[in-house]
């Protein structure tokens, strides 16, 4: 197995990672991209609802390129 290979599965499986949270817990996606910085603040009910949209973003680009790697390999 190439090196580079290995490389962008495990970048793909972290995004996948935070994907998963973006989606199942939107807040704790949130604070871990915005809310550490901000003392006291809430997210915003469109801020959750991007943070859902993106996870399932991530999921598929990540599949993605988890499936061709695998097929390059």
């Amino acid at each position: 197995m190439n090196l580079t290979y290995l490389f962008i599965i495990t970048i793909a499986i972290i995004v996948l990672i935070f994907g998963f949270i973006n989606i199942f817990s939107p807040k704790t996606g949130w604070w871990l991209e915005i809310g550490w910085r901000i003392k006291d603040a809430e997210p915003s009910h469109a801020a959750l609802i991007m943070n859902r949209v993106s996870g399932v973003f991530m999921i598929i680009i990540a599949s993605i390129i988890i499936y061709r790697i695998i097929q390059l390999m």
